[in-house]
């Protein structure tokens, strides 16, 4: 075993904490003695003064330098700081110990403090969470030291700097039990999570369980990545280790039969077993680490100070259930002499094996000697430097430094990594470092190939012969690190001679010695460009064979180790070698290792692998012969080779010993890329699949995901592995070339449940995006962060567009000012102002529709009154009069622009909550626009004022959209006024119906209700409802029920509250209550329907009893028969109030009433005992419809019967009727059909015939008769619309929007003709037997109606129809009333939904928001609340849905138009229904819609399917698609009729280029600047645009300038027009081959190709063969044209025939091995060229089968040949048969002579 070496420390700087230097910056005072510190990683933590206050610090080097990052003060004294992972968090936490807390600091921020229920003397971290130690005297103990938790990993480096450690001797306890107060505790707790308590532990003595109680065993370590703990007994004198366990506590303890650890789950019981015991130590160890063994096993060292000497454990691993569990195996354990040591990383450069770091030991001995040992091995002594003058790091010391030092080193601390800071006696520390750079990265990967793998002798040995000797620190230059890696393995081969053999050639050539040993030689060698690039030659100089220096004398000791150690070694490298292959950027050290191996082999005499190097690089090595004396020769593995046989003749019929053993070895980093592609290759060519292996013993990793071929599968495996498109690019383009066909075949149609970094890897982006989409907040961050980073720099344009910042960004139109209001406060904002951005342009084109809907629904300026330019006195009046009703009219406006502009603003909790003004003043635009208020004394203008503020700041709130998804509770208290007001008020309920009240307390909302402001109150009560709808929550059920007298005890005390509040807290009961079918509420609200309210209005007690029907409704919504309780009871009770029939006394007993409600049976609606069917038949009827919605129930249908007779039309109101129509269609709701004949058939025939009675001139009806049947006429025909309305809501049904729009323009010209025609709908001259009132109210519900059907399109017709109605609804008319208004007002609203990106939904709980919205009783002014509550009529938001669907261009993230092709599923009207869309479009409704696909040429195709159930986490949930355009089309606004595309272009007029005759500078080619400008116009990707500005210059005038740029255009066009931008480089890759090799020949270059980069090429022509012979699947176009392909093959065919020489060289070559002589590097280029090209086999094979075939009689030895070398080409075959007959002739002669 060779000595151990000597090196010389690296001194980084003088070492003083960073926060000593940030404390006195900040002029606080030096720290005294109580001052503690730890590092993790590059910084530090500072901890521990008197004043309690911990900080923060971490270093960073930069140009920025070290800075501070967290400064943190706590509430008291500070026990302990430590860094722990708690919980599921992926990072660690800073965990302080308090003295009745731990107060844990999370790194994005957070602070968590758990109290705890004991006094805790200190805490430990484990893997899964904090062990606590419980004061034996439940007394907090001062001062506890900050020891060592792991010297091992960053942020475990504890050191009491300044103090000695605190040694603390708890008292033992004679008796301890382990319950208190009958419950379980331990000494020992584990804290697992900061939100639960902590956790009792548990210890197992003679298989038994029980408490851990034991407070002699004081815990003096733990690891933090194993869960591990070493505790020292005082009295025993012992420490112990122990490994802590995790046992399910629903099972059986078990019974362990050994002592193996298993890592613990998030758990249960945590139990301590004891594994190892030692005793004899008077004193707890001093440091306490671990480190790791020569083979990766994991040690853990004691430092025993007293016995100076550092004791070192070997933990025995073993993996069950794969899981890591350890053992302490007997007898492995070793001491060393130490009284101080770190665990450092120096010899191995890989980072990690296992869960463990690898690391080495540094002691220091008693002999104040540095040494540094690699398990138990003593690898060599490090010497302090004697003068510290001069840093490497430039820093300068202190003065003191520079003084006579004391030298003596007396402790090593605080070790980080390589680093670690040295204490000298004089008090200096300063940070050293044991690694010597610069280094070496294929040294370094060399060394770890010989860790991983040879055996554990070898690496002994090779890892004490590199660290043996004394090395200079100054020897270590660049490159030195290569140079010494070679001379050790060079030492080993010139050990002993090991031949099987001994040789008879011993002539030792002293001419040729002589020669090689001249100055002249190597002065030839340093002035060599080549050798000085590879400085191993020099020594190569030499020669191998007949030379003294490389074949010493035989010594049979150990000539077998060596030859084995080198053996071992030679097959690791090599797999390195075939590794670096598969890297084009390692060309430079894939030829120094080459000449490392040809030397190794030249040792072994491996001629086989001597050839194998020698063809690769026959210009940097020397020429060999075929020894005389040889072994067995070994076939070298051949990566290359088995690529190129998998894809010509399949997985099957691939040599597996072409691949490397070591590829197939587990847990191999070093050749980990060769392992992948070998394994992305066998499952392309259909390896098969073993459980986790392959049939070849290769271990793999799938992503999750659907695989229909293998194509697919390969590509789950590549990211399985995470290899992306980085490492793609990296490959040789041949090899490359298999991975991008599937890559490439998968592009097209993916399946749908990939992983993201799936869909980046074949380009599709959008894919991926779309499925990112699904995650919100951070985890969309942090897995679009991860997606970046596995293919930086491609995935940069892929940027997340979210529809905030396209909503929030409004855009300058020049048409966005309103003409009429541009001169008049013209800076006043109107809350539509953020209308217009790019979705709504996109949307709406550059029309002004936006423009006039802005202007309508605009209450903030002053209206325009149209008067003479003289008014008179009379005038005066006038004005006054057309201003009252323009200023209502303007109160009206509000519904409508809360509608359009609903969740249209995205708001940040930092804005302040604005509503904009409600201005009643006019202006006149012949004065000059003078301001005319209204006169006060005329008129009362409060009364304009109450409600209308309220809707308006309605309006406001409801066009909030937060962009985090919800408001917080902060954020509405901040915008709370000190005195309630109406504002305020109607935000709270606009908060309510986007659900934003849920973060209001229970003390909140009784602070809300305490001022009894009745705006405030009804808003609160109502959004609360929504907020919680269908939740039953128990405290806001309290809260409503408050507001309803009638249901308070006999004891409660009487309260007068407004009808309204009453009414407001019914329907939000109902909306609590939504669909539960809650037998009590259904009860309490049936009671209701027939109660009298406390008011004397009989219009009060309608609304208040409407109120209760549809509370009624809402609780029972769509349950029918399936609601609980009496439900026959219940609808007979309800028909009772529909009927007016006289109530029993049974049936009210039916459902159980308590005395206080037996005890109000008087307020019961009634007329002796009759029911007021006028006030209840209303509810009752709506309660039914919504009761048994959509549920088809024949029997409740025909009870809900229209009058049949002319005698029943006298006993019903008409309109009552028309609530009857709507609630039979909503109950048959299958069987509502937009045509004509259908709402023929909602008219009873003896209302059709009565009605065309009327047109004949034999009317013999009486007059009240007529007004009778056109009254139920009318509301019929209205009641049916409506249904219509409901029925297809939303839905932009073509036949429902023609149907409705026909009778809306009948019923207009009833009120006022406007055209000629009315068709054959509806008699005339109806409007003699109803009053106009009655039509316009008919009319305004139809037209309410058909906006709820066409709800977000935005359609002219219908606008154009409204815009009439609003100023047909004006006081020049003179009967304008504020109910017609909020009906247009509503209907504008309802046509441009959410600026048209919402509409409205057909589900149970929409169409009840829609029928209380619609509900057939309009207001006659501002603030009339009486039959029914204007508050309602904005509960349409519950019934609005985004089915907005934007696509955006991942590549620009702009919005783009893009075709959709939607198909919805087959429905009882419709069959399975297929139509296009541009978007922005509106969806149809989820629950029909079947799938969404992205169609036409320009954008790659994506299927969406939904769910019949739907799904809330759908991709399109966010109204936001992803898509790819296709290189080579333009968009949709650039090219409407796609006239631009790449395709349709003139592009033959690129050729100009293509012809050097004819183009000249002044000629009319096309230029790199246009050809660079075409590029962009089609593409973004920016290796395009840089390829066609360097490649297709046109200021290139040479011959073969123009060939390459010319090529250059054809492979842009190839590439840009198939869309396959990757293909690029691969073309260029394959034409600079074979152009190399041309240049070679023709300049005498012959270090201008490479010739095993020809083995690139050979893979693929091989990948052409494999889709020719159908190993591989074709794909949609080839991805590389096979005449490209071809025609490389045949210009390396004709340059291999050109060479004339090439006869004599191949034949020398075949029967002796001979190369050319080296003077003639161009013959070996060539000759190494036709080997490789031809698979020319090595000459030690070609004479063992020519001596074969020399015994066979055949006229012929071809055949023999192609079936001894079936690898080989057959024109190489031809080639041996002709040498073989030469042979023969020349052994005939010999024979003869």
């Amino acid at each position: 075993m060779p000595s151990p070496g000597v090196r010389g420390v690296t001194v980084l700087s003088e070492f003083k904490s960073f926060g000593l230097t940030v404390e006195a910056q900040d002029g606080g005072e030096p720290s005294g003695e109580d001052y503690q510190y730890f590092l993790f990683g590059s910084g530090e933590i500072i901890q521990g003064r008197d004043d309690d206050e911990l900080e923060e610090a971490s270093a960073f080097s930069g140009d920025g330098g070290r800075r501070v990052q967290k400064r943190l003060t706590l509430p008291s004294k500070v026990i302990k700081v430590c860094w722990c992972k708690m919980g599921n968090r992926s990072d660690a936490s800073l965990c302080v110990l308090l003295a009745d807390s731990i107060t844990i600091y999370g790194i994005a921020g957070e602070v968590v403090s758990v109290p705890l229920p004991h006094a805790i003397r200190t805490m430990w971290p484990l893997p899964f969470g904090l062990l606590l130690l419980r004061d034996s005297e439940d007394s907090l103990l001062t001062n506890i030291s900050l020891s060592s938790s792991s010297l091992l990993i960053p942020r475990d480096a504890f050191h009491h700097a300044r103090l000695p450690h605190h040694k603390y001797t708890p008292p033992r306890l004679s008796e301890c039990s382990a319950r208190i107060n009958g419950a379980t505790s331990s000494s020992h707790l584990i804290l697992g999570d900061s939100l639960e308590e902590p956790q009792v532990t548990y210890t197992e003595e003679r298989g038994q369980l029980s408490a851990m109680w034991d407070f002699d065993e004081m815990t003096i370590w733990t690891s933090e990545l194993i869960p591990l703990m070493v505790s020292y007994n005082k009295a025993k004198m012992q420490h112990s280790l122990w490994i802590i366990e995790a046992l399910n506590s629903n099972i059986a303890e078990p019974k362990h039969d050994s002592s193996m650890l298993v890592l613990p789950e998030t758990g249960t019981k945590h139990l301590f077993r004891r594994i190892w015991q030692g005793k004899g130590s008077k004193t707890p160890a001093r440091q306490i680490f671990l480190a790791t063994d020569l083979d990766g096993a994991p040690l853990i060292c004691f430092l025993l100070q007293e016995q100076r000497k550092l004791l070192s454990l070997r933990l025995q691993t073993l993996e069950v259930n794969n899981e890591i569990a350890y053992d302490v195996k007997p007898d492995i354990s070793w001491s060393v002499s130490a009284i101080s040591a770190a665990a450092v990383a120096v010899t191995r450069t890989i980072s990690k094996t296992g869960q463990l770091p690898l690391r080495d030991v540094i002691a220091l001995t008693p002999e104040n000697s540095l040494v540094l040992y690699s398990g138990n091995l003593c690898l060599c002594k490090f010497v302090f430097p004697p003068n510290l003058d001069g840093l490497s790091s430039g820093k300068k010391l202190s003065e003191t430094s520079n003084l006579k030092r004391d030298t003596r080193i007396v402790d090593l601390v605080n070790a980080v990594e390589g680093r670690v800071n040295i204490v000298m006696r004089d008090g200096q520390v300063y940070r050293c470092t044991f690694q010597h750079g610069p280094s070496s990265s294929l040294t370094n990967e060399c060394v770890s190939a010989m860790f991983e793998g040879l055996q554990s002798k070898f690496y002994k040995h090779f890892i004490s012969s590199m660290w043996g000797g004394t090395v200079s620190q100054d020897n270590f230059i660049a490159d030195s690190h290569w140079e010494f890696f070679c001379d050790v393995i060079k030492k080993v081969c010139q050990k002993r001679c090991f031949a099987s053999e001994p040789c008879h050639d011993s002539d030792p050539h002293p001419s040729w010695q002589f020669l090689l040993q001249s100055k002249y030689h190597h002065s030839y060698l340093n002035r060599n460009c080549i050798a000085s690039a590879f400085p191993s030659l020099l020594s190569y100089s030499r020669g191998l064979y007949g030379s003294d220096a490389f074949v010493p004398e035989i010594v049979c000791g150990d000539e077998d180790f060596h030859k084995e150690f080198l053996v071992e070694t030679s097959d690791s490298l090599h797999a390195l070698y075939e590794t670096l292959k598969l890297d084009k950027l390692r060309k430079r050290d894939l030829g120094l290792l080459g000449v490392l191996l040809y030397d190794i082999s030249s040792f072994l005499r491996e001629v086989g692998f001597m050839d194998y190097y020698k063809r690769d690089f026959p210009g940097l090595l020397k020429e060999f012969g075929t020894p005389a004396c040889m072994g067995t020769p070994r076939n070298p593995p051949s990566l290359m080779r088995w690529l190129e046989s998998c894809l010509q003749h399949g997985y099957g019929f691939a040599s597996a010993s072409d691949i490397p053993m070591l590829i197939c070895k587990d847990g191999v980093s070093t050749v980990e890329l060769s392992r992948k592609i070998v394994l992305f290759y066998s499952l392309l060519c259909g390896a098969e699949q073993i459980g986790r292996r392959l049939s070849c013993g290769i271990s793999y990793n799938i992503a999750c995901g659907l695989h229909r071929n293998r194509e697919e599968l390969t590509v789950l495996a590549m990211v399985g592995e995470k290899f992306g498109l980085q490492q793609l690019d990296l490959l040789p383009a041949g090899v490359s070339l298999p991975l991008r066909h599937a890559i490439d075949k998968c592009r097209e149609s993916p399946p749908t449940n990939w992983p993201d970094a799936a869909y980046v890897l074949i380009g599709r982006e959008d894919l991926a995006l779309l499925h990112l989409g699904d995650v919100a907040g951070s985890d969309f961050d942090s897995a679009l962060t991860s997606l970046i980073s596995m293919s930086i720099p491609y995935m940069l344009p892929l940027k997340p567009v979210t529809m905030s910042s396209s909503l929030s960004d409004p855009l300058e139109f020049e048409n966005c000012k309103l003409d009429d209001l541009d001169t008049v406060e013209g800076s006043v904002t109107d809350g539509m102002e953020h209308i217009f951005n790019s979705s709504t342009q996109m949307r709406f084109g550059r029309d002004l529709r936006l423009n006039e809907v802005r202007r309508l629904l605009c209450s903030a300026r002053p209206v325009s009154i149209q008067t003479p330019a003289n008014p008179s006195a009379s005038d005066q009046d006038i004005q006054q009069n057309q201003l009252w009703h323009l200023a209502q009219r303007t109160t009206a406006v509000p519904f409508g622009r809360g509608a359009f502009t609903l969740g249209t603003v995205c708001t940040f909790l930092t804005e302040a909550f604005s509503v904009p003004k409600l201005v009643l003043a006019g202006r006149l635009p012949a004065q000059q626009n003078a301001v005319v208020n209204l006169d006060p004394n005329v008129r009362n203008i409060q009364e304009l004022k109450c409600w209308p503020e309220f809707h308006n700041a309605v309006a406001a709130g409801l066009r909030l959209s937060p962009v985090k998804g919800k408001l917080s509770r902060t954020w509405i208290l901040y915008n709370k006024p000190d005195e309630p007001n109406v504002t305020h008020a109607g935000l709270l309920l606009a908060l309510g119906l986007h659900g934003h009240l849920r973060v209001l307390t229970i003390s909140d909302i009784y602070i809300y209700y305490s001022p009894e402001h009745e705006c405030t109150t009804v808003g609160l009560m109502i959004g609360l409802a929504a907020s919680y709808r269908g939740t039953m929550q128990p405290s806001i059920s309290k809260s409503l029920y408050v507001h309803l007298p009638a249901r308070h005890p006999s004891s409660y005390p009487e309260l007068e509250l407004p009808t309204l509040i009453q009414s407001a807290a019914l329907v939000s009961i109902g909306l609590l209550y939504e669909g539960s079918a809650h037998p009590q509420t259904m009860q309490i609200l049936l009671s209701e329907v027939g109660r009298r309210s406390g008011g004397d209005n009989a219009l009060e007690w309608e609304g208040y009893a409407v109120s209760a029907g549809f509370a009624l409704g809402l609780v029972t919504l769509g349950r029918g028969e399936d609601a609980n309780g009496s439900v026959d009871t219940l609808v007979d009770q309800l028909f009772q109030y529909i009927e007016g029939k006289e109530i029993h006394d049974d049936r009210l007993r039916s459902f159980p009433s308590s005395s206080d409600e037996q005890n109000r049976n008087a307020g019961q609606i009634m007329d002796g005992n009759l029911v007021n069917i006028d006030v209840t038949a209303p509810a009752a009827v709506i309660a039914l419809a919504l009761m048994y919605l959509k549920t088809e129930s024949e029997v409740i249908v025909s009870r809900l019967s229209i009058p049949q007779t002319q005698y029943e039309l006298q006993y019903v109101r008409p309109d009552f009727i028309l609530i009857r129509v709507i609630a039979r269609n909503l109950i048959l709701w299958s069987r509502v059909r937009p045509s004509e004949e259908w709402i023929d058939s909602q008219i009873p025939e003896v209302i059709k015939h009565g009605v065309k009675s009327l047109a004949t001139e034999m009317n013999d009806i009486h007059e009240m008769d007529a007004e009778a049947f056109v009254h139920a006429y009318v509301n019929a025909i209205t009641g049916a619309c409506i249904s219509l309305g409901l029925r297809f809501a939303g839905t932009r049904d073509g036949n429902a929007q023609e149907l409705l729009y026909k009778y809306a323009i009948y019923f207009l010209n009833v009120v006022k003709p406007v055209c000629v025609s009315n068709g054959k709908i509806l008699p005339n001259e109806l409007s003699s037997y109803v009053d106009r009132g009655t039509l316009e109210s008919c009319l305004n519900l139809i037209v309410l109606s058909l906006c709820v059907v066409m709800s977000g399109s935005g359609n002219l017709q219908i606008f154009r129809l409204l815009k009439f109605l609003r100023s047909c609804n004006s006081a020049a008319d003179g009967h304008a009333f504020f109910g017609s208004q909020m009906a247009v007002s509503l209907g504008i609203g309802f046509l441009f939904l959410g600026g048209g990106m919402r509409t409205f939904s057909t589900s149970n709980s929409s169409v009840a928001a829609l029928l209380i919205t619609l509900y057939p009783r309009f207001p006659t002014g501002p603030n009339d609340n009486r039959c029914h509550l204007q508050a309602f009529r904005h509960l349409y938001v519950l019934a609005t849905e985004a089915r907005w669907i934007q696509t955006v261009d991942v590549d620009t993230g702009l919005p783009v138009y893009v075709p959709l092709e939607i198909t919805t599923k087959e429905t009882k009207v419709y069959a399975e229904t297929n139509f296009f869309e541009v978007t922005p479009c509106i969806l149809p409704e989820r629950t029909i819609l079947k799938s969404v696909c992205v169609c036409g040429p320009r954008y790659w195709p994506q299927v969406l399917e939904f769910t019949p159930e739907g799904d809330k986490h759908h991709a399109l949930s966010s109204g936001i698609l992803y898509v790819k355009r296709k290189v080579g089309a333009c968009s949709y606004a650039d090219d409407h009729i796609g006239t631009q595309s790449l395709l349709s272009r003139a592009m033959h007029k690129l050729s100009g280029l293509t012809k050097p005759k004819s183009c000249t500078r002044t000629t009319e080619c096309v230029t790199g600047a246009k050809v660079e400008q075409l590029v962009n116009t089609f593409s973004s990707n920016p290796s395009l645009v840089a390829f066609a500005q360097l490649f297709c210059d046109s200021n290139w005038l040479s011959r073969s300038e123009l060939d390459i740029q010319t090529f250059c255009l054809k492979v842009l066009f190839e590439c840009v027009s198939k869309d396959r931008p990757a293909m690029l480089q691969v073309y260029l890759s394959l034409y600079s081959t074979v152009e190399s090799m041309t240049d070679s020949f023709a300049n005498d270059n012959r270090f201008s190709s490479d010739p095993h980069s020809l083995s690139s090429l050979k893979i693929a022509l091989a990948y052409k063969e494999a889709l020719s012979n159908r190993i591989l699947t074709p794909s949609n176009g080839e991805i590389v044209q096979s005449a490209f392909l071809g025609s490389l093959k045949k210009r390396v065919e004709d340059l291999l025939n050109q060479f004339s020489d090439l006869s004599d060289h191949l034949y020398a070559y075949t029967v002796s091995g001979k190369w050319p002589a080296m003077d003639s590097p161009d013959s070996s280029n060539f000759l190494s060229f036709y080997l490789q090209w031809y698979g020319f086999p090595p000459p030690i094979y070609i004479k063992q089968a020519f001596e074969k075939m020399n015994g066979s009689k055949t006229s012929s030895s071809i055949p023999l040949l192609r079936l001894m070398f079936p690898r080989t080409h057959v024109i190489a075959i031809n080639a041996l048969h002709r040498f073989h007959l030469h042979y023969m002739n020349t052994d005939e002669l010999s024979t003869q002579s």
